[in-house]
């Protein structure tokens, strides 16, 4: 009896069973939970220090009041939620990695330039998570805390992608609930107390600048999930469905996005936002502690979440040059510690102000999830119906998909390049957002233009492709 079926009649509902299928199709009979575990699961995964600090950015750098930002927060999040939602609803009808499905747009190799990029993301993100972790030790515990604090996540995230889906899912989901408490705990005692009084009035009209600037930072806070969502989908039973799933990813990842968002951004928006920490204090001696471990947590549900994706788009791209090789639970554990341990090291090799442009250039690579996000949609929804060969997306040829689809590589290339003169932030501002008063509206290019441009392209060849094999009958 081979290992997956002793595990699916053994232990399939234990969170210690550990991951044996990678990158592969996972079968039917050990697929577990429903549109309600999937909503739970991003809950917990946007209940994170990270979110409340990208809240306090609306209040802070987009100079919005709590009214407007609020607002903001919630526009933002549900339209990059559906997005998002969209690739989540691709995991429990194919049952495979995004990466690796991928493959079915671009091809087996055209495939691995968007791969590379969301691995330098995940990366990227569990180094700025283990930062967070460092500065709050530091807070808390003094200078010689920060290290520690760095080898005890990075041990903790190693051992959660070691073990495989069913633990980490578990832990988001339990965490959730904490950490969802703690939000509301902080929001309400920064409402009631007398530190918690607003800078501004809490509807202070902004400038158009302002308001599409907060918006994009909920849209791309969304979009960034994007390139792993259906990782954690693809465990779903088929009957789930993909409306289920979409309903269920949507409503999780919005609301549990913008909880922590609007209570960092009110927190911020205060007079002594800026030192939580010590006005929490006022209220009890414990509630700060109670805060840091949350936090602490959370930066590992998140970082956890990163290097598991990213182990998951290694192997796919490693796959890609040894066709033969099926990765084992193996793999995943020696190429989780090696990410985990870049992840770790670019950390404690970056100074604050280093961190602050990490973060820029972040939201600069964010750009080029746009695209592949229009022409991975376009081609599951109206060009291939979520039809797909699932043995040619794990071929060394492409089987039916090929080397390089042309179409998809030519639009994605566009989809980047066409967003330049739009983007404004602090790095670089394009010649027509500076004549648009520094308005971003580059990832609504990278969306559209090469969504569109790819539906023409691909339904042309479709159209060729049956006419073809109409004459040769």
């Amino acid at each position: 009896m081979s290992e997956s079926v002793v595990s699916s009649q053994d232990g399939k509902n234990s969170s210690f069973r550990i991951e044996t299928e990678t990158i592969f199709p996972i079968p039917e009979n050990i697929r577990r939970g429903n549109a309600w575990s999937l909503a739970t699961v991003w809950l917990g995964a946007n209940q994170t220090i990270l979110t409340f600090m990208t809240g306090m950015i609306y209040t802070q750098l987009c100079n919005l009041s709590v009214g407007w930002a609020i607002l903001a927060i919630m526009l933002g999040n549900v339209v990059g939620g559906i997005f998002m939602a969209l690739h989540a609803a691709q995991g429990p009808h194919l049952g495979i990695p995004q990466m690796q499905q991928t493959r079915g747009q671009f091809g087996v190799y055209g495939s691995l330039l968007v791969i590379l990029i969301v691995i330098f993301m995940y990366i990227g993100f569990a180094s700025t998570l283990f930062a967070i972790s460092r500065d709050q030790s530091t807070t808390f515990f003094g200078p010689l805390s920060g290290s520690p604090a760095i080898y005890a996540s990075a041990f903790m995230v190693w051992v959660l992608c070691t073990v495989g889906h069913a633990l980490l899912e578990r832990f988001i989901v339990a965490f959730s609930y904490i950490a969802g408490i703690v939000f509301v705990l902080i929001g309400a005692i920064y409402v009631m107390s007398p530190f918690g009084v607003l800078k501004v009035p809490f509807f202070v009209t902004p400038s158009a600048h302002d308001f599409l600037m907060a918006i994009s930072v909920g849209v791309l806070w969304q979009v960034a999930y994007a390139p792993y969502v259906s990782d954690y989908s693809r465990y779903l039973p088929v009957r789930t469905g993909e409306k289920e799933a979409f309903y269920g990813c949507l409503s999780g990842s919005t609301i549990g996005a913008a909880l922590p968002m609007i209570v960092g951004a009110y927190v911020a928006g205060t007079l002594s936002g800026e030192n939580y920490y010590e006005s929490l204090k006022h209220v009890s001696s414990i509630l700060p502690a109670v805060i840091y471990i949350v936090f602490f947590a959370s930066t590992i549900v998140s970082a956890a979440m990163q290097i598991y994706c990213a182990t998951l788009s290694s192997l796919t791209l490693l796959h890609t040059f040894a066709p033969a090789w099926k990765p084992s639970k193996k793999a995943r554990t020696v190429v989780a510690a090696l990410l985990v341990s870049v992840s770790a090291l670019l950390t404690m090799s970056l100074s604050g102000d280093a961190l602050n442009n990490v973060s820029n250039f972040l939201l600069l690579l964010l750009a080029v999830l746009s695209p592949w996000t229009a022409i991975n949609l376009v081609d599951y929804y109206l060009i291939r119906h979520g039809h797909y060969d699932i043995p040619s997306l794990y071929r060394n040829d492409g089987g039916i998909y090929g080397f390089v689809n042309g179409s998809a590589v030519s639009c994605y290339v566009l989809g980047i390049v066409v967003q330049v003169p739009f983007v404004s932030n602090s790095l670089y501002t394009g010649v027509i957002a500076n004549q648009l008063g520094g308005i971003d509206i580059s990832w609504i290019l990278g969306i559209v233009v090469p969504g569109v441009l790819y539906w023409i392209l691909a339904r042309r060849k479709k159209q060729w492709e049956l006419q073809a094999a109409t004459s040769r009958v």
